[in-house]
Formats: structure tokens, C-alpha cells, sequence
């Protein structure tokens, strides 16, 4: 890929995670809804949570703690809710409720991926 003719980004907030989160609204019925509002995550932030659901043991045996992440995703991302909820309220909600709001965090197969892929094609 040339570099040629490009040039350098000026505007170094554009390559930082942006301040502040996004608020969603999630139905909760057909006449209800919960707010939920969910910032980005850095590069970092996104291994550490790897970290949360892989483990290798001596042995090579690896194993994976889905609510390790979700846990960890739900502490990291979810700023806060309206109607308010404690964390162990957060983690304590009703699958159909919850799953509304996991997809609105990254997805660990994004994450895994997303770095594995990228140094294949360099």
C-alpha cells in the first residue's frame, strides 16, 4: 500500500476512543422501555477481556468463561441506566433483557479476531 500522496491525520482525537457513551433505548415490552448507555473500549481494554474468557491451563487445555466477559463487558461499557441499576441488578437481569443489551457491547469474536486477522494480512 503506498503512502504516497497521504497525509498525516491532523486531528489526533480522531484516533482516540471517544468521551462519553451512546444512550440506547431497549424495549422492554410493548408500552416500556429501559435506557442504557454504553461507551467505547480501547484496544487494551478489549485484551484485557480476552483475558477474562480464555485460559490456558499447564496442560494446553483451554478454557472459555463466557460470563467472564459479558461481566466484565457489562462493568466496562454500561455507564449507566435509567431506570438505575446497581451491578449486581445489571447482571442479575432476565436473559431476553440482557441479550438486548450484549449486543450492543463488542462481541468477543470481534475482539479474538479482529487482531489475529489484521497481522495476517501484513
Amino acid at each position: 500500500m503506498s503512502t504516497e500522496n497521504k497525509k498525516i491525520v491532523e486531528d489526533i482525537s480522531s484516533l482516540l476512543v471517544r468521551n462519553g457513551a451512546t444512550e440506547h433505548e431497549i424495549a422492554i415490552d410493548a408500552d416500556s422501555i429501559m435506557k442504557v448507555w454504553v461507551r467505547d473500549i480501547s484496544f487494551l481494554d478489549g485484551q484485557n477481556a480476552i483475558k477474562e474468557v480464555v485460559d490456558i491451563t499447564p496442560s494446553g487445555d483451554v478454557n472459555i468463561d463466557m460470563a467472564g466477559y459479558w461481566r466484565y463487558m457489562l462493568a466496562k461499557c454500561v455507564e449507566r441506566t435509567e431506570p438505575q441499576l446497581s451491578k449486581a441488578q445489571l447482571y442479575a437481569l432476565k436473559p431476553e433483557i440482557a441479550v438486548k443489551i450484549t449486543v450492543l457491547l463488542p462481541q468477543p469474536q470481534d475482539l479474538i479476531a479482529g487482531p489475529l486477522e489484521a497481522g495476517l494480512e501484513e
